[in-house]
């Protein structure tokens, strides 16, 4: 009866989007999302440091890279860690929705289309740890790189493996900022310029380790794409 119930419900009761709970309606809806959620990403703000992909000055680097600049070439993401584009990511992630791996691949493409960097040679994704890999069912950011080939942003490469357990989420940004050496070691060689992908920059630690792990492997420049960022408090402008 139970599983009789819940068929009834999925055939007349309408589907709900999964982050604002209203119906979804077949015009603007994306995997299990209304279209009035997608459309609260916040796009990125035009110019700011190209550098570490902060919202602060207009188009130059901002005193922070220039005092101590970070080890790759350009950073940018979709808009910063909040509301909507917040909810998207923890729903990807920790709901396990995989499907909504394809739009923002999407969204990135689009992103990556504004920007005035050079072709990647490859796209990198940030390895997760294989046991995280088996719990979730998937590497968020290995699928998200997977899409964004399909969509014709490059060639995707496996490049980096994580040695080490653990997760960012969760700690403070001192525990973050000290990730242990030897955490990410090179899979295979690469050359040229290497698009780094991942789901969201915060302290940089992880995309320090992996950039310098590139460069190991050969990549003569690295670029790094992110679905969302969190501003760095008391970021010099």
């Amino acid at each position: 009866m139970a599983v009789l119930l819940e068929v009834l419900a999925r055939v007349f009761l309408p589907a709900r989007c999964a982050l604002c709970g209203r119906p979804l309606l077949v015009a603007g809806s994306c995997a299990g999302v209304c279209g009035s959620c997608w459309d609260d990403v916040a796009p990125a703000r035009p110019g700011g440091c190209p550098r570490c992909g902060e919202e602060v000055g207009d188009g130059e680097e901002c005193l922070a890279c220039r005092r101590d600049p970070p080890p790759w070439q350009a950073a940018a993401s979709l808009g910063e860690y909040g509301g909507a584009l917040r909810e998207l990511i923890l729903l990807f992630k920790n709901q396990r929705r995989d499907e909504l791996a394809r739009p923002l691949a999407r969204l990135l493409r689009q992103r990556l289309d504004q920007l005035p960097w050079p072709r990647p040679d490859a796209i990198v994704p940030v390895p997760a740890w294989w046991g995280r890999r088996l719990r979730r069912g998937f590497d968020h950011a290995d699928l998200l790189a997977r899409h964004l080939a399909a969509l014709g942003a490059g060639r995707r490469l496996r490049a980096l493996r994580r040695r080490r357990p653990g997760t960012q989420a969760g700690r403070t940004r001192r525990e973050r900022e000290a990730l242990p050496r030897g955490t990410f070691t090179v899979r295979r060689r690469l050359t040229g310029h290497a698009l780094l992908v991942d789901d969201v920059l915060t302290t940089g630690a992880t995309a320090r380790a992996c950039t310098h792990a590139l460069h190991a492997a050969g990549a003569t420049a690295v670029s790094l794409l992110t679905v969302a960022r969190t501003p760095r408090p008391g970021r010099i402008p």
